[in-house]
């Protein structure tokens, strides 16, 4: 479990994808669940650190691709906590809609594995996440309509300590925040809007759906990805 800010944590039982773990005054938030097989490792990972699997109150989803969120229905048939997800992300969650295409067919092949790989099921309730829609616990944090990605991605930006978590919106590799490629997005214009919006915010600390965090002035290296 990797340290952001007091109370903000990056896990690390999820792979090659992160989750985030928010504490609160009464209980845990889960921002995304990761694949399906990799639960019971998460589990095990708020245990070590002291934290109980049965403190989590709600899961926010950041997207619907199943990297990111093929661990919910398992975690909700052993904890049926809220989950909250835009309302473009909903009926793929719930597998009403097939996951939005992407941009190139290599992205498509890339995620068609993935749903069927680190998918167990479908979650049918999900309350609405969108820019200006608080999420009960979590009063100090904001929820941002990024698109691009998918048509529903979000992140959370905690305004008052300047930390962004971002989903898929951007990426950490090498050390480096980079912009996520055009073929792994849905809409690789509604990307680059998301990425400069993200641009023009105040942001010290950034934990992304994939890569390492950035701590201190991280507003800087994504000025530098809205402005390539």
């Amino acid at each position: 479990m990797r340290r952001l800010a007091e109370g903000v944590y990056r896990l690390e039982s999820t792979g090659f994808v992160n989750a985030y773990l928010i504490v609160g005054d009464r209980d845990l938030t889960l921002v995304d669940a990761g694949p399906a097989r990799r639960l019971p490792l998460l589990i095990a990972e708020l245990k070590a650190n002291g934290y109980s699997f049965n403190d989590v109150g709600r899961v926010v989803v950041t997207h619907a691709h199943a990297d990111h969120a093929g661990g919910l229905r398992p975690l909700l048939d052993l904890r049926p906590v809220k989950v909250y997800a835009h309302p473009a992300e909903a009926p793929v969650l719930a597998r009403r809609q097939p996951v939005p295409p992407l941009s190139a067919p290599l992205g498509g092949l890339l995620y068609g594995v993935f749903e069927a790989v680190l998918t167990r099921g479908a979650v049918d309730s999900t309350l609405p996440a969108d820019s200006g829609t608080p999420v009960r616990g979590l009063p100090q944090w904001q929820v941002l309509h990024t698109p691009g990605h998918t048509p529903g991605s979000i992140s959370l930006y905690e305004p008052v300590r300047q930390i962004l978590l971002c989903g898929d919106a951007l990426a950490v590799s090498g050390g480096r925040v980079r912009a996520v490629p055009d073929f792994l997005h849905h809409d690789p214009e509604a990307a680059r809007r998301s990425v400069a919006m993200l641009g023009k915010m105040d942001v010290d600390i950034l934990g992304c759906g994939h890569g390492e965090e950035v701590r201190g002035g991280a507003f800087r290296f994504i000025e530098k990805v809205a402005a390539a």
